[in-house]
């Protein structure tokens, strides 16, 4: 036992090294040099936080009152569905019942009736309370579990719901129990001590959550309460304001921070450098908008699920200043507008997305407890806020989001066609059921990795496609599965082989080094571009094996007929023989079958899609395997099911193509 712990703790030593190397090698020398600046100011204010932040007092400072939103709760009391969901989650938060990440947390142990902050609900272990937040190795520290747990409950937006059903249904017993909640995460987690205070984003987070409940429960509030949550806040936004993620961590988590000192600078203008976080959140979420949106709409995350996250926090700020008639630059809600007609080319006729890059199903304002649709709450909020009803989801989402941006009508039409994403790097075919042919999408990608120098939600899917048929995701991703914990799992559902392309000689296209970090990234260009809307064919080709092996991946997807798209895969450059694997990775709610040259797939109403072999790479389908892992997909965070991986590999030459075609719908598909 004590050999099999020595080794433990010589693994976690090897991992924190490796990390801090391979994070140390992305960064420049301005970012070299912000991070010693950081790491002062860290250990300035381990020794001494200045009493007028510990020990603020607010004095007769009202509580924050977002605008509109007590009134637009009040409406959401027209649809029964929504508000019996509440109802439920109101019973589970008073039973202490939760669930988050796939993960049910285990009843507290002291009978409180309250969570117990602090305690992994998978290992049972507790993170230290007491300890300074930044001497908490949280990244390396897997004897106490995934610190995303501790930190997707602390982040406390399963009060918002419930505020919301309190003042609704007035439930004066559900608002009491909402504020026990909130005032014991404030007296459990003093600032800066434990784990809860390291990340930005969980501040930032939990200030839109604190603001909820403020704005909603006002009046069941008492004055003592008052000012212990106006003092939190402060902390929180005090907190933020030194520590902002600059560099290469300046994606979503700068977008979040800038603008949770927006919104509590404009919604709390009394609290001391209210007006600076106002100012510097708006100037710096309308140079967000044009860095992290691509003029094309395309998040430069390369993640839908980020895109959506960044999305929200972008409409919240937006929304609110104009109803404080102080609106932001057209150019922002522009972006805005663009991302929104993006997200909807790759939405299927059920309202699926393809799962690109990583999803932890991170929001800002929440609904309950479980997975929630972001995606298609997002996109409705943007058709609201914008007017651009055609960019609503085509299934509606009732939402606590709702309550800002009122609901418009779903709209399942548009688009159609095929739209070259350039600026983002997809490449969207998005039919209408015609002819027999049923409805489909299919998205290609010929873009970047990720977002700035570490990629840190990109996964190595570089000409990868993607394909829904009948409103469901027939070739899908694999997904997130988990992110700290994950280790060799997390470094699977990144990996190459786990989407829909081209691995050569086992390798991964981008070279990863960290769960957030990669070494070396593929970089994809357009070779060419030909046909109209009908019969399309564009190839694109990436270097990621260049280096190692001499040769580009190149990739041809075309539109050859209304049910048929045709892949052509060649390695090009040095002359020479090559071991390749080309995987199509199947929804596991469908079968795979083998037939003819190649495999149908086939659910409950027939064959959906075949995927036929012109060459001689042998095929074969494979699920569920460990070492090495294939044939896995995560539908949710947390989350880890077997399914089917259509796999052909062999010996391919230097510019030998290996062709595939994609035939949609209907059994003639099993005979071509």
């Amino acid at each position: 036992m004590t050999e099999a712990r020595s080794q433990d703790g010589l693994t976690r030593l090897i991992r924190r090294v490796r990390w801090y190397r391979n994070r140390l090698a992305a960064m420049s020398s301005g970012e070299v040099a912000h991070r010693f600046g950081e790491m002062a100011r860290r250990q300035a204010y381990k020794l001494r936080v200045p009493g007028s932040v510990r020990n603020y007092d607010p004095g007769s400072m009202t509580l924050p009152v977002w605008p509109g939103l007590a009134e637009g709760a009040g409406r959401l009391a027209a649809d029964p569905a929504l508000m019996e969901r509440w109802a439920r989650h109101r019973e589970a938060v008073e039973a202490c019942r939760f669930e988050f990440l796939g993960i049910v947390w285990p009843a507290p142990p002291d009978g409180r009736g309250l969570p117990d902050w602090h305690m992994d609900p998978v290992t049972g272990d507790r993170w230290p309370a007491s300890a300074y937040c930044f001497d908490i190795p949280y990244r390396h520290a897997e004897a106490f579990g995934d610190v995303k747990n501790v930190w997707e409950i602390s982040r406390l937006q399963y009060l918002q719901p419930l505020a919301a059903y309190a003042l609704i249904a007035e439930d004066a017993a559900a608002a009491r129990l909402c504020l026990d909640h909130l005032l014991d995460w404030i007296e459990e987690n003093p600032p800066y001590c434990g784990v809860n205070w390291p990340s930005m984003i969980e501040a930032a987070l939990r200030i839109v959550s604190i603001l909820v409940v403020c704005s909603l429960l006002a009046d069941h509030i008492g004055d003592a309460e008052r000012r212990r949550i106006l003092r939190s806040l402060y902390q929180h936004g005090w907190w933020i304001e030194r520590f902002p993620s600059r560099y290469s961590s300046a994606n979503n988590h700068l977008v979040a921070e800038a603008a949770a000192l927006f919104l509590l600078g404009s919604l709390a203008p009394d609290l001391p450098g209210a007006g600076r976080w106002r100012n510097y959140g708006r100037r710096t979420l309308e140079q967000l908008a044009e860095a992290q949106i691509a003029p094309d709409g395309v998040g430069r995350e390369q993640s839908p699920a980020y895109a959506a996250l960044t999305l929200e926090w972008l409409l919240l700020s937006g929304d609110l200043g104009q109803r404080l008639e102080k609106p932001f630059a057209k150019g922002y809600w522009q972006r805005i507008a663009r991302a929104g007609e993006f997200l909807k080319w790759i939405t299927d006729s059920a309202g699926n997305q393809p799962r690109i890059g990583d999803d932890d199903d991170s929001h800002v304002l929440g609904n309950g407890m479980g997975v929630e649709d972001t995606v298609n709450s997002v996109m409705s909020c943007i058709a609201s806020a914008t007017g651009e009803a055609a960019m609503a989801p085509p299934v509606p989402v009732p939402h606590f989001r709702n309550a800002l941006f009122p609901a418009p009508r779903p709209d399942p039409a548009w688009p159609s066609g095929v739209r070259h994403f350039t600026d983002g790097g997809y490449t969207v075919d998005r039919r209408p059921a015609r002819g027999g042919v049923p409805d489909h999408l299919l998205v290609f990608d010929h873009g970047d990795l990720g977002y700035l120098s570490i990629a840190a939600h990109g996964h190595a899917d570089t000409l990868a496609v993607w394909l829904h048929v009948g409103g469901q995701p027939v070739l899908i991703d694999a997904g997130t599965y988990l992110y700290h914990a994950g280790h060799e799992w997390r470094d699977h559902f990144r990996g190459t082989v786990a989407h829909n392309t081209l691995t050569l000689s086992g390798e991964n296209s981008s070279e990863i080094s960290g769960p957030f970090n990669w070494a070396r990234k593929a970089a994809a260009r357009i070779d060419a571009q030909s046909g109209d809307a009908d019969a399309w064919a564009l190839t694109a080709s990436h270097d990621g094996y260049l280096e190692a092996h001499g040769v580009r991946h190149q990739r041809r997807v075309e539109r050859i007929s209304p049910n048929t798209f045709r892949i052509a895969d060649r390695l090009t450059g040095a002359r020479g023989v090559h071991r390749v694997e080309i995987g199509f990775l199947v929804s596991p709610r469908f079968e795979v079958e083998a037939v003819g040259t190649g495999f149908a797939v086939r659910g409950d109403e027939g064959v959906v899609l075949a995927i036929l072999h012109e060459g001689g790479l042998p095929g074969w389908v494979e699920t569920g395997r460990t070492r090495p892992e294939r044939g896995w997909h995560s539908p949710s965070f947390g989350v880890r099911e077997p399914a089917p991986r259509i796999v052909f590999s062999g010996q391919v030459a230097t510019d030998q193509d290996c062709v595939f075609r994609l035939v949609v719908g209907g059994t003639e598909s099993v005979t071509g």
